[in-house]
């Protein structure tokens, strides 16, 4: 079942959304481009742990990034260095068993660009640990269109088979370019609940609920 008040989801931080608000945020929010398809990028993913605070620059920058240019990520426009740090802060704290946090970097820098990021959280009730949801997949702008997001998201159905998840949910803007790539990638759409939540320039939007179904490889039956 999905639980339509956890804070760290794309509705914490809701407000409702107010003209006045609108025209503030609206000059500091980046207009949404869609993004121009690029060569591939060598990227390595990282499982990240909780003693991985050196990349907290480079993920609070993914966030600030992804947010002001529109995604509906629990925050709204604009969202400060503070908050953004707070907000990392606290996902790294609870990585473990239930919770993971991967992220696409450059494979051959020495201090490597942080180019996306996802969380998997596994459900832990006693009836649904065949589940798993996905949560606060970024791309930063400049890297969109180059196949990031099918590297990031890839990765973490090979977890979630590792950790025996069979099936994967999620939510996201419904109509939304996020909506578009989901469904690129395999999933299904499963309902649509109006009003839901707001974006990050305070407008209310509907969450359409998508799922997918994991398939074990043949080298691993």
């Amino acid at each position: 079942m999905f639980r339509l008040s956890s804070p760290s989801r794309f509705i914490s931080g809701f407000l409702p959304s107010t003209p006045a608000r609108a025209a503030a945020v609206s000059a500091r929010t980046v207009p949404r481009v869609a993004a121009t398809p690029g060569p591939s990028l060598n990227l390595r993913l990282r499982r990240l742990s909780n003693r991985d605070e050196e990349l907290l620059p480079q993920l609070c920058e993914l966030l600030i990034d992804s947010v002001h240019r529109g995604a509906c990520l629990g925050f709204l426009a604009p969202l400060s260095m503070g908050a953004a740090q707070d907000f990392w802060r606290g996902v790294l704290a609870r990585l473990g068993p239930q919770e993971e946090l991967w992220v696409a970097c450059d494979d051959h820098d020495e201090r490597p660009r942080l180019h996306g990021a996802v969380q998997l959280f596994m459900c832990p009730q006693l009836n649904a640990h065949h589940r798993g949801e996905v949560r606060g997949l970024m791309v930063h702008s400049q890297s969109r269109g180059r196949g990031v997001a099918s590297r990031l998201m890839s990765r973490l159905e090979c977890t979630a088979l590792e950790r025996g998840r069979q099936l994967l949910v999620l939510e996201t803007p419904a109509g939304s370019q996020a909506e578009a790539v989901y469904t690129h990638l395999g999933w299904q759409r499963a309902g649509e609940i109006p009003s839901y939540a707001a974006c990050a320039e305070g407008r209310l939007h509907s969450a359409a609920l998508m799922f997918k179904h994991l398939r074990v490889p043949m080298e691993l039956t």
